[in-house]
């Protein structure tokens, strides 16, 4: 029987060459239509044409950078990705807020989702999950954000416009979403670079005892 992940095109590198059987990889999470339309109304309005935008369909919140791994481990980090899923609740009350930018991108930040909260645990939770399963993930703090917009950082015009943008989105605040899934995501590089769904996770919704429920030992 052919696997599920035989048909996943490698991963280009430079967009030119490929290496069989590599797959760039990251594990993110989405937040809801609703949130993303908000959250681009307010950045469609200062994105200047000196930046690229990055289209609302692409954004998402990294938990977990994978960078190349090998295909065949494609099984195994699924595997481990629905493990911690079974073990991790919901979030609930996330909101995208505030900007930053660093490295040639321009960010909104996530509330609710500080050092030792439910999200932090879930993304820690999820590279631990991901170097058991023989990924090289890097051991530094998750810093939660969404990227909205890119330039290229030795261009000194763009430098200014990009922070002129990230002031005029300081104070943004979006409204509040759940995040119930995860999602293994497959990245291709290049001029039209572009994201393939490969597994999704649902988190697990954990029983609690009913308010009428005789909980007396």
């Amino acid at each position: 029987m052919t696997p599920w992940y035989a048909a996943i095109r490698p991963t280009s590198t430079g967009g030119s060459s490929a290496y069989p059987g590599i797959v760039r990889l990251f594990v993110g999470m989405t937040p809801p239509e609703e949130a993303v339309a908000h959250a681009a109304g307010a950045v469609d309005r200062i994105i200047p044409p000196d930046m690229r935008w990055v289209s609302p369909e692409r954004w998402h919140v990294t938990l977990a950078f994978l960078g190349d791994v090998d295909q065949d481990r494609l099984p195994e980090l699924t595997r481990a990705l629905d493990a911690v899923g079974r073990c991790h609740e919901p979030l609930r009350g996330l909101s995208l807020a505030g900007a930053g930018t660093f490295r040639g991108a321009l960010w909104l930040g996530v509330t609710a989702a500080e050092r030792h909260s439910p999200a932090d645990r879930l993304a820690q939770a999820v590279q631990r999950a991901m170097r058991s399963a023989g990924a090289s993930v890097e051991r530094r703090p998750w810093r939660p954000h969404l990227t909205v917009a890119r330039w290229t950082p030795s261009d000194d015009l763009a430098q200014r416009v990009a922070r002129s943008a990230r002031d005029s989105l300081r104070d943004y605040a979006g409204p509040p979403f759940d995040i119930d899934r995860v999602t293994l995501w497959q990245s291709r590089l290049g001029p039209h670079p572009s994201y393939t769904a490969l597994h999704v996770c649902t988190l697990a919704t954990l029983p609690r005892p009913h308010p009428d429920e005789d909980t007396a030992t």
